[in-house]
């Protein structure tokens, strides 16, 4: 049981020091749900994943990408169903938008840049 909280910590540990360093507000919000991930999966959660979706997103996972499409197409109106479109033959008339990023918003106490999670 120790070896595996050593791996758990170590994996919390990169997740944090990643998170830290990342740019990119889309990936700290993936990162962050993957330390959420760790987290619970290390405590026995059923759905670990599910959970911090939920948690990070407030949205089920299988869900989150059709709410991506339908708050595109409410922004961008009729022209958002072919504005910046990728068509491929898997995935035909991919909006290229991204989601709304969590992790610009502001945390008291904790910088964009650095992370206070132990």
């Amino acid at each position: 049981m120790a070896r595996a909280n050593r791996k758990t910590e170590a994996i919390l540990a990169y997740l944090t020091q990643q998170e830290a360093l990342e740019r990119d507000p889309w990936i700290r919000d993936d990162l962050r749900i993957s330390w959420i991930t760790v987290l619970n999966a290390s405590r026995g959660h059923s759905q670990p994943f599910v959970d911090a979706s939920y948690q990070v997103l407030g949205i089920h996972p299988e869900k989150v990408w059709p709410a991506i499409l339908a708050r595109r197409k409410a922004l961008l109106g009729p022209a958002g169903e072919s504005h910046r479109t990728h068509k491929t033959p898997e995935l035909p008339g991919l909006l290229l938008l991204k989601k709304p990023p969590k992790s610009v918003r502001s945390i008291p106490g904790r910088s964009s840049k650095t992370s206070t999670r132990k």
